[in-house]
């Protein structure tokens, strides 16, 4: 993308979690659809098409399948709307994917949050995010999120508890983990493959 397509986007996306609040839908049920979006995806993948320009009603309602009749969100500038732009420019920032950034900071915290740091500058609550990436890894917030254990994932996966707890105790050893154990690991949590990539 160029910067007038990525400006486009970037004004796209905080306004899906305006309508989300708006319309009281699930938080995690939220960021979840929106992690395995096309519009995601095509973000992601540095991809700008003709996606982007159907009406923010339209991405919305392909992500959540709510079907929301009116717009309410233009113009609305809540904690939601600066939750939304603030994923964003993590994303510009750590390259990281937005499967990743909802996973280490959940929309809910994120909300709880931007009374204290919507007003300040970017880099503060970007050293927030830095330490709450150290505090627990992937798979431990995957299997906490999903009520699962290890156990039941070496039953459901064939994957090795030795592997398994490697891959629990450090994001590193995951991210070196094979394609074909990624996968496997990414089906068992309905998560997507870029989760489990260091760098998009």
């Amino acid at each position: 993308m160029n910067n007038y397509d990525l400006e486009k986007v970037k004004y796209i996306f905080p306004r899906l979690f305006v309508i989300a609040i708006q319309n009281s839908v699930n938080l995690n049920a939220f960021t979840h659809s929106l992690a395995n979006s096309e519009f995601i995806k095509k973000i992601e993948a540095n991809q700008y098409d003709d996606y982007f320009n159907k009406s923010i009603l339209e991405i919305y309602d392909a992500i959540s399948c709510d079907y929301i009749k009116e717009d309410d969100s233009y113009g609305v500038y809540n904690d939601a709307y600066w939750s939304g732009l603030t994923y964003f420019n993590l994303y510009l920032k750590t390259k990281k994917p937005f499967s990743y950034l909802f996973l280490k900071l959940p929309f809910e915290k994120m909300l709880n949050m931007y009374p204290v740091y919507h007003e300040m500058d970017f880099s503060s609550l970007y050293e927030v995010f830095v330490q709450l990436e150290k505090e627990k890894t992937i798979l431990r917030l995957l299997c906490e999120q999903h009520h699962s254990s290890l156990s039941r994932m070496n039953k459901a996966t064939s994957i090795s508890i030795n592997t398994l707890s490697k891959y629990n105790a450090s994001d590193k050893a995951l991210y070196k983990a094979s394609f074909q154990n990624i996968i496997k690991i990414a089906n068992f949590f309905h998560a997507p493959v870029s989760l489990f990539v260091e760098k998009l």
